[in-house]
């Protein structure tokens, strides 16, 4: 065995053979504690086996044992994905700081006998630290490609505008998005390639394109287009615009050019209806979805106007002569109203009066400016904010709000936070699963695998509950921002012969008023 002295004194000698490292014990007495000396002076040793350094130092049999090895000068640390090398160089400070120059080629030649090729840094230049690790090559990330971008309609905001331009009040409304066969519904662009990255080795690693999402679509009523490169969403048919879940349709529309009449009869329409006249006196319209009324000269003595699932517009006004009734399952937007009945499930929206009319809703709504009750009977859920009410002739109006729980709304508005927080999760958790097929398998492969699309529709169908709950948590939050449990908004007057109600209590206006009335704690409020 031929063996190389690394350090000898009067108690052990230490020699290294193919860089093994033994002991030979010459004398009793060493203190093991001092051995940590000798590793500190030489960084390069490194012990794995105690026991046989304890035996050797307490027998003194001047045999050769095996105690550990010897490490490299220079050390070369690769990391798992190859995107990172680090060096640690096993010396003491006082050796670096006299063979830098040195230690600089063996750094070079170690790099080079792992095959660390690319993104070293200038070892020449770098800062260098002795038995520290020290990043010394760095790996080219590959590039993701963008991921799929999808555009869809959007819905006009349902919500009416009230202007003053000096001259006329003008007040409109986009009730029904309208579209003709041809236009365009939503696109994808599609995802891009990524870019290949480099390990330090040498590596090519491949660059992913970026994540594909699907366009949402009735596949009846609307048709898929590839154009310039993008994939584009038109409409097949004529009709009204209309989201379905998450997906796109379009749904019947009939459009009555002028007015209805005894040209057209009554009209009862499964799907939206916009009448770009008037309905004549006596006739009436039916719809199951939204019902748009565009002529300027409004309404008078008609049967019937009846949304069954939607709104209804009506540009020109009403004058219903006691006859004309309005009835819709969401919201009614009226310009004025007179001597008529109307009814909703959300809220009436009346642009400037309401003379001598019968409104129920969950919120009567007139604008605080402008907008006048005067006379008839006005009975609502949650609130009813006007301009004024009542006038100076002392005509009797009646304002009735039934009120509200606000514990029960508060509980109800919490437990529906819960089931939304719940449904996040879920959706998470699905959308998840869904980027796994995605992530491993091309569009090809995992779009028509049945487990795939069973995860595609379940969080559809997460995603459309969480748009109904994200609905009513809107109007649970704007019922709780309601004054007390119930409110009459006064903003410029109410006239006396003026009856409020709320909760069953009752005030009488005497005098000119204005402010909030609002029942609270069994009291009434005013402020």
């Amino acid at each position: 065995m031929i063996c190389l002295k690394l350090f000898r004194n009067f108690y052990l000698e230490l020699t290294v053979n193919e860089d093994n490292l033994y002991i030979q014990v010459l004398n009793l007495g060493y203190d093991i504690r001092e051995f940590n000396n000798i590793i500190a002076a030489f960084p390069i040793v490194h012990l794995t086996n105690f026991i046989n350094l304890r035996k050797a130092l307490l027998e003194a049999n001047s045999e050769l044992v095996h105690i550990g090895f010897i490490k490299s000068r220079v050390d070369v640390l690769i990391s798992k994905d190859e995107m990172q090398a680090s060096i640690f160089i096993n010396v003491t400070k006082e050796e670096l700081k006299e063979n830098k120059d040195t230690l600089v080629e063996e750094i070079a030649k170690a790099l080079e006998t792992h095959g660390v090729v690319e993104g070293i840094e200038n070892i020449y230049e770098k800062p260098l630290a002795a038995q520290c690790e020290i990043v010394i090559a760095r790996g080219i990330a590959p590039v993701y490609g963008d991921d799929a971008k999808i555009i869809n309609y959007e819905i006009s905001d349902k919500k009416p505008i009230v202007k003053e331009d000096g001259s006329v009040n003008h007040y409109e409304l986009n009730l029904i998005d309208n579209a003709k066969a041809g236009d365009w519904l939503g696109e994808r662009i599609p995802p891009k390639e990524g870019k290949p990255g480099m390990t330090v080795t040498g590596k090519l690693v491949p660059g992913k394109r970026g994540k594909d999402f699907n366009l949402k679509y009735d596949k009846n009523t609307v048709g898929v287009y590839e154009e310039d490169g993008k994939t584009v969403l038109r409409a097949l048919v004529d009709g009204a615009i209309k989201y379905d879940g998450n997906k796109i349709k379009i749904d019947n529309h009939l459009i009555i050019p002028s007015d209805v009449g005894y040209e057209t009869g009554n009209i009862n329409f499964d799907g939206y209806v916009t009448i770009e006249g008037i309905v004549k006196d006596g006739f009436s319209v039916t719809a199951k979805y939204d019902i748009s009324i565009n002529g300027n000269m409004g309404i008078c003595a008609v049967g019937k106007i009846h949304s069954k699932e939607g709104s209804i517009f009506i540009k020109g006004g009403i004058f219903g002569r006691n006859i004309a009734k309005i009835e819709a399952k969401k919201n009614v937007y009226v310009k004025y109203c007179n001597e008529c009945i109307i009814t909703a499930g959300e809220d009436i929206n009346v642009g400037f009066y309401a003379l001598d009319c019968n409104l129920n809703a969950q919120k009567v709504l007139l604008d605080p400016k402008f907008g006048k009750i005067i006379g008839g009977t006005i009975t609502a859920r949650v609130k009813v904010v006007s301009g004024v009410i009542g006038n100076k002739s002392e005509k009797k109006t009646v304002i009735n709000v039934q009120g509200f729980d606000r514990n029960a709304i508060r509980k109800e508005f919490e437990t529906l936070l819960e089931r939304y927080k719940e449904l996040l999760e879920e959706a998470n958790a699905v959308k998840r699963q869904i980027e796994v097929f995605e992530y491993n398998l091309s569009g090809a492969e995992y779009a028509n695998m049945e487990e795939y699309n069973k995860y595609v529709a379940k969080y559809e169908e997460i995603i459309y509950e969480i748009k109904l709950l994200d609905a009513a948590r809107k109007n649970l939050q704007i019922t709780l921002q309601t004054k007390g449990e119930g409110e009459i908004g006064i903003f410029e007057a109410a006239y006396p012969e003026t009856f409020l109600e709320i909760k069953k209590m009752q005030k009488k206006i005497n005098s000119v008023i204005s402010g909030s009335f609002y029942a609270e704690n069994r009291e009434l409020h005013h402020k």
